[in-house]
């Protein structure tokens, strides 16, 4: 059984509804095929956090009493990274009900049982999420198991690096003719 449930790849930081003195915020995300939004901020998990140019600068666990996902995050916006993060993904353990809430809260110190494979297979698929590896042609073997959350509130493709690339593309074009 994976212990991936779900994650979600380079989210904004500055699309997260942080919330206010006395509200909550949330960590809202759906389906790409879907449009109900699940609220991922008690997840329990992994993420990583990068500069403004996709170079990770922080890993950590989220989980651990109140240190839920959206806690750690809201941490780092005021330690000594506070400055250096722009976007973030994540790997939650716990599953998305079909009420569309997350499942039951488990203690840190709860087992689950894995075998060698499948714990390779699940740091492999972290890792090739997360450094994007060139010549990896293979991607993560979870994601038949694990589904895939965009952000709340971004236009399609918008948390994608092609799309990047792409007005890049059209930058530097733009540029050529400017310059002839």
């Amino acid at each position: 059984m994976p212990i991936i449930k779900n994650f979600g790849l380079r989210w904004v930081r500055e699309q997260v509804n942080w919330g206010s003195k006395g509200v909550s915020g949330s960590l809202s995300g759906k389906l790409a095929t879907k449009s109900a939004s699940i609220d991922f901020r008690e997840q329990m998990g992994i993420y990583i956090l990068y500069e403004p140019i996709f170079t990770p600068v922080y890993i950590g666990q989220a989980g651990f009493g109140n240190a839920d996902l959206m806690g750690r995050l809201r941490n780092h916006k005021n330690d000594h990274l506070r400055d250096r993060w722009s976007h973030f993904s994540w790997f939650g353990f716990r599953s998305v009900n079909k009420d569309c809430s997350l499942s039951a809260k488990q203690s840190s110190e709860s087992k689950t049982s894995i075998n060698y494979a499948d714990a390779l297979d699940e740091i492999e698929g972290v890792l090739i999420e997360v450094l994007e590896p060139r010549l990896n042609k293979q991607g993560a073997k979870w994601q038949k198991t694990a589904d895939e959350y965009v952000q709340d509130g971004l236009q399609p493709g918008a948390d994608r690096l092609e799309s990047i690339s792409d007005q890049l593309e059209k930058i530097e074009k733009a540029i050529e003719k400017l310059s002839k």
